[in-house]
């Protein structure tokens, strides 16, 4: 009786493994949210860790955002209407200040640790 049971038990295990490594994946991808309303970004100040993707959401009724990254090697992305986003991965440890490209006096910071 045991004998019949193995096959059952093998499938069972590799079910399981299987749902491990889909799990694995799903908390592997890290996403951090910052928010775009008022002419603000909130937070403002955002830690992350290495190979972290940070999104921008503009929640803005009529206004286009952009994200202005203003250290070395900075770069803007496009412009992004209401209810859209912009994201970008951060693959190295330091501090990325960023302003809105049309709207200066909005600010942020991400600093990305090891």
């Amino acid at each position: 009786m045991l004998l019949a049971a193995l096959p059952a038990l093998a499938g069972f295990a590799a079910l399981l493994a299987s749902a491990r490594s889909a799990f694995a994946a799903d908390t592997a991808t890290n996403i951090a949210q910052v928010s775009i309303r008022d002419y603000k970004f909130t937070p403002a100040l955002l830690t992350v860790k290495v190979g972290t993707t940070v999104r921008w959401i503009n929640h803005e009724r009529r206004t286009t955002h952009s994200v202005l990254f203003t250290g070395p090697g900075g770069f803007e992305s496009e412009r992004f209407f209401p209810d859209e986003s912009w994201q970008r991965r951060f693959d190295q440890p330091g501090r990325y200040p960023y302003s809105c490209g049309p709207h200066p006096e909005m600010s942020g910071l991400v600093v990305v640790t090891p």
